[in-house]
Parts: structure tokens; C-alpha cells; sequence
């Protein structure tokens, strides 16, 4: 786990070192363990180490090829990796480091970006330089666990696991791209390569983006897999086989030379990943959670059944105004974009206070997208497309047009259908096939810049791939059963955890936003900063949010709505404005 930027000069310019430096300071918190950088002749990579495999200095990157025409700069874990090093000593490979980034190097110089690409299982975002064809990679992982970015400014094009890299290359000018404002305020994200800076590009999951002189090209390497005809599987053995895969996968992402922990939030999918992690640790094993005085929104007592039941050390930390109130303009500078889930404030607190014992945490994100989690997935062959895109609209056309005179959902909602359109099973494989893609996408970058912004590597054992191309087959029963969603999953979970915690109502991880809203710190920023400054950017209306937040006091459903322009504001603050993120109180 680490981070990279870079730039690729198009014209041939030789590449400033100091830039790289520069941009290179951005994303320090990604690897603090090593740093190292590269300079070609039109074309410069900067890299900071997160140590997890072989802890040497031989797994020192940017990684170069012994003939010195290959370069690599590898973010993420494979898990298969070490499968292949037979083979690529069988053909004369010699390796000197005992990391996955060393088996990608030689697995590019043996069979080419595609032939790299199609053999990998993990999680990743890489960016290979080859001096022999002129020409740079840059590769995301199947389901966009690990982030990347890229944009074009003038003649250079830059690159980087997080946007604020590009702040610091004098090239490239910050602007809002208006035009995705209303999908933001709308869904909470903006779906597909785009973002909210102008020019600047996504690489989505499963695709790599090529640069040569003659300029850019992005190709699609990877697709989640349509099942037009489902397996025959019993149930039964359904459930046996996702036992099998599961626990394999838990253990291949255990793989580590530092110390690993799970992040338990409760739930079904973190508890069975704490459950099969387990038995791997002959002493003690540590997990983390997130708790809350106030009972509504605690998960405290089931967190507490599965740490009982998996003979797990408990740490949980109490989530309080201070908590969310402290790091807020950190963690904007952090997320990259506008903190529209409130509660990647409670995963900065989990993975703060985990870092200080452990440096990978397991988690169970992409359980539920998966394996049709959301009781949204009931029924979604009832449902014509643009009511499964909008269901998860967090407000209607009616009171967004409130907030933004003249928003007009329509190319979202378009550009959300071309996704969904690349489906070509029935019509709830394609919704989950699109929620992968967009809700699930959004939801592992949360993950990925909340823990990096402590040095904690996050893995997610639902999102292998063989996992996944198993859930792909199953038929539709196996996932909603009646009202039961997660169908196989539960039925798994039973095996461990009796009816009672397996079966009970989905929590999610809410906030008491009301009681911070009306706290002295949040009405001081409000008046002094965020409204004046909603009035000077003019995307939103500041009475409209003026509105939304006395009625969000006494109306917790308002809350999130009413957020998501202040999300906007502080994050435009620090990232088009430049404003420097501001001291917690």
C-alpha cells in the first residue's frame, strides 16, 4: 500500500524535479515509510512506501528492470502474485526482493500490459514506464479499490493516486466543473471517470489508460462477468462454496510482514471476515469499531456478540461532536472530494486509533453490492431502470431545484444509464453490476483515503475476484430470497452466529448529525465561512441552505441533505480556493 504521482511531458520536455518534489509532498501520509523518484527523459514518477511486504529496502520503488527500460510504480497487493514466480524463474527471471511489486515487473517485461493485466488478483493502481516503446501504463483494479487519477494540462499529463497532487504542478488550474454539480448534490458522487475538477479524469475500475506522445487512449481491460444462464447449484452447496472461497480469500489477504487487524463494524459480512481470519492468528487478534453513546446509532452490543463469538480483542472508540467536528477540514483535505457521507468521519477515527497497533486492517466492504445487500435489490425486476438508478437519489428533482435553481438531472441520469446498460444478464445482475460500478466504486474510495490518511492499508476479501465470479453465477434466489437480501451470505453467517444477529435489521452507520449541527464550533464555521462563501461561489442557494439547516435541527432525515452543500463548500475552499485545511478547535 503507498501512493504515487507523476507527469508525462508530451512535447519532450525534460521533466522538473522540483515539480515532482512538490507534488510528490501531497500525498506523504500514503507512504511513510520510503520515498523515491524517477526521472526519464519526458517523464518523471514519484513514490512513497507503505512497508508491507519483505520490509528491506529491496522493495524500494519506483522498482526498475535489471536491463533499466522498465519502470514501476505499484500501489495495492496482489494475491496471487507469488503464484507466478516459478514460471518467471523457470525463464530466467532473477528475483531480488520478496514483494508482489517485483513479480509485476517481470510479468509486464514477459507478456505486455494486457498479459500483466488478465493474470492479476488483487487490489492495485500502477503506472509502468517503458523506455524501450516510449510509453506509460497507468492500470486500476477490477472494482476501483485502490484509487487513480490523471489530467491533462497544456502538453503534460499528470497522474497520481490522489487529485491533490496535481495542485502542485504550476501547469494545472483548479476549477469546478459545474456541470457535474447537480449529479453531487443528487447522488453524493459523480458517477464514472469523471470528477468535480475540471479535466480531471478517474481511471474507472477495470480499465488502463496508455500515454505516448501522440497523446492519451483508456481501454476497458476487465468486465464483471454476465451470467445469461445461471448455475444449477443447490443452495446448499451454494453456501459451501462461498465458505470455501471466502475463507481462501481471507487467508491469501492475510499475507503480511507487519501486523494486521479487522475492522468490525457488527455486521454480518465484517463479522464473517473476523470469523475466518481467526483461526490464522496463534495468539491475540485486534479489531476495531466505531461505537456511540447514544444507542440508536450504536452497534455497540453486536460488535461485542462477535468479538465474543470469534474470541477477537475488542478496541472501539467512542465517536463524539469532537470526533466529527476535529478532523472535518483534514479529512476533506484528505477525501479529495466533498466528505458527502458523514461517516467517513467515523472510519478516520477507526483507522486513526488502528494504527497505532496495526498497519492492515480487513474489512467487509462489497459484501452487500455483491451479494445483493440493500433492500433496494427486492424487487428490482418490478422496477424499470431509471427507478433503480434514482434509488439511491439521497432527494428529489423537486427539492434539489430548491437548493439549485435549474437542475437538471438528465445527463447524469443518461450517463448513469449507459452504465447500467453494460449489463447483458437479467435485470438484477445488471443493477448490481451498475452498483459495483458507481455506489461501490464511490464507497471504496471513502475506505482507501480515511485509512491512507493514517498509513492503513484497507482489504476487502469480498472483492476477490473468484468471490465475485462466483456470486455472478448464482441465481437470483440465492441473493433476495422473499425479504431476506445477502440470502447466501446469511445462510453462511448462521454457521457462526446464531439467527438473532444474522437476521436482525440492516443499521448501516448513521450519525447524530442534528446534535453537531447545532454545536457552537459548526454554527461559528457556518456564519463566518461556509455561508459566505455558498453566497460568493453561487452553485447553491445560501437561503435555501440557510433553510435546510434550521429544519435539520429538529429533523434528523434533513440532515444528510442539508450536508451535502456544506460538503461542497469546504471542499471547494481547500481545493479551488487554496485555502490551506484549518486547525480543529
Amino acid at each position: 500500500m503507498c501512493g504515487f504521482a507523476g507527469f508525462v511531458n508530451l512535447d519532450g520536455a525534460p521533466p522538473d524535479p522540483r515539480v515532482l518534489a512538490a507534488m510528490m509532498r501531497t500525498i506523504r501520509h500514503r507512504g511513510p515509510d520510503d520515498s523515491g523518484q524517477l526521472l526519464l527523459a519526458d517523464a518523471a514518477i514519484g513514490f512513497h512506501r507503505l512497508k508491507i511486504l519483505d520490509l528491506s529496502e529491496h522493495g524500494h520503488q519506483p522498482m526498475v528492470s535489471p536491463s533499466g527500460t522498465i519502470a514501476i510504480a505499484f500501489n495495492g497487493e496482489i494475491y496471487n502474485a507469488f503464484d507466478y514466480k516459478p514460471e518467471l524463474e523457470a525463464a530466467g527471471y532473477r528475483f531480488r526482493s520478496r514483494t508482489d511489486t517485483e513479480v509485476l515487473l517481470y510479468l509486464y517485461e514477459r507478456y505486455g500490459i494486457d498479459g500483466v493485466l488478465e493474470r492479476l488478483n488483487g487490489m492495485f493502481a500502477m503506472a509502468i514506464a517503458d523506455v524501450r516503446s516510449h510509453e506509460v501504463h497507468l492500470a486500476r483494479d477490477h472494482f476501483g479499490i485502490k484509487p487513480l487519477y490523471f489530467t491533462q494540462a497544456g502538453s503534460t499529463v499528470l497522474f497520481a493516486s490522489e487529485t491533490k497532487a496535481f495542485l502542485a504542478h504550476p501547469g494545472f488550474t483548479p476549477e469546478i466543473d459545474d456541470t457535474h454539480v447537480d449529479e453531487q448534490l443528487a447522488f453524493r458522487y459523480v458517477s464514472g471517470e469523471a470528477s468535480l475538477l475540471r479535466g480531471v479524469r478517474q481511471v474507472r475500475p477495470g480499465h488502463r489508460v496508455r500515454i505516448t506522445p501522440q497523446g492519451v487512449t483508456t481501454a476497458r481491460y476487465w468486465s464483471i462477468p454476465d451470467a445469461t444462464e445461471k448455475s444449477r447449484i443447490t443452495r446448499e452447496d451454494a453456501v459451501e462454496q462461498l465458505n470455501v472461497l471466502l475463507r481462501t480469500s481471507v487467508a491469501s489477504q492475510l499475507r503480511s510482514d507487519v501486523k494486521v487487524g479487522c475492522q468490525l463494524s457488527g455486521g454480518i459480512d465484517s463479522s464473517l471476515v473476523t470469523a475466518f481470519a481467526r483461526p490464522h492468528f496463534e495468539g491475540g487478534m485486534d479489531t476495531f469499531s466505531v461505537v456511540f453513546e447514544d444507542q440508536k446509532f450504536s452497534e455497540g452490543p453486536w460488535i461485542a456478540e462477535a468479538a465474543a463469538v470469534t474470541n477477537a480483542d475488542s478496541h472501539r472508540f467512542m465517536f463524539t461532536e469532537a470526533a466529527f467536528m476535529g478532523p472535518l477540514e483534514r479529512a476533506t483535505w484528505h477525501m479529495d472530494q466533498p466528505i458527502s457521507h458523514p461517516n467517513a468521519l467515523g472510519i478516520w477515527l477507526l483507522a486513526q486509533h488502528a494504527g497505532e497497533r496495526v498497519t492492515v486492517l480487513l474489512s467487509g466492504e462489497g459484501a452487500d453490492e455483491v451479494f445483493a445487500g440493500y433492500s433496494r435489490f427486492s424487487g428490482a425486476h418490478l422496477r424499470p431502470v431509471e427507478a433503480l438508478i434514482r434509488a439511491t437519489q439521497l432527494q428529489p428533482d423537486s427539492k434539489l431545484a430548491r437548493l439549485r435553481p435549474g437542475a437538471d438531472l438528465t445527463p447524469a441520469i443518461a450517463r448513469r444509464a449507459e452504465i447500467f446498460n453494460e449489463g447483458g444478464s437479467d435485470i438484477l445482475s445488471n443493477f448490481l453490476k451498475y452498483e459495483m460500478q458507481t455506489y461501490l466504486a464511490d464507497l471504496l474510495v471513502r475506505q482507501d483515503k480515511m485509512t491512507m490518511a493514517h498509513g492503513v492499508e484497507n482489504r476487502v476479501p469480498f472483492l476477490d475476484r473468484r468471490v465475485v465470479e462466483f456470486a455472478r453465477m448464482l441465481p437470483a434466489e440465492y441473493l433476495v430470497d422473499g425479504r431476506t437480501t445477502k440470502t447466501v451470505v446469511k445462510e453462511l453467517g448462521r454457521r457462526t452466529f446464531d439467527a438473532a444477529f444474522v437476521y436482525r435489521s440492516k443499521c448501516g452507520f448513521a450519525l447524530p448529525l442534528s446534535q453537531y449541527f447545532r454545536s457552537r464550533i459548526f454554527t461559528e464555521m457556518m456564519e463566518d465561512r461556509l455561508l459566505p462563501g455558498i453566497r460568493a461561489r453561487g452553485l447553491v442557494s445560501e437561503a435555501a441552505v440557510r433553510e435546510l439547516w434550521r429544519r435539520s435541527l429538529s429533523a434528523p432525515a434533513l440532515t444528510e441533505v442539508f450536508w451535502l452543500p456544506i460538503a461542497l463548500e469546504l471542499w471547494a475552499q481547500q481545493f479551488v480556493d487554496r485555502q490551506a485545511p484549518q486547525a480543529s478547535a
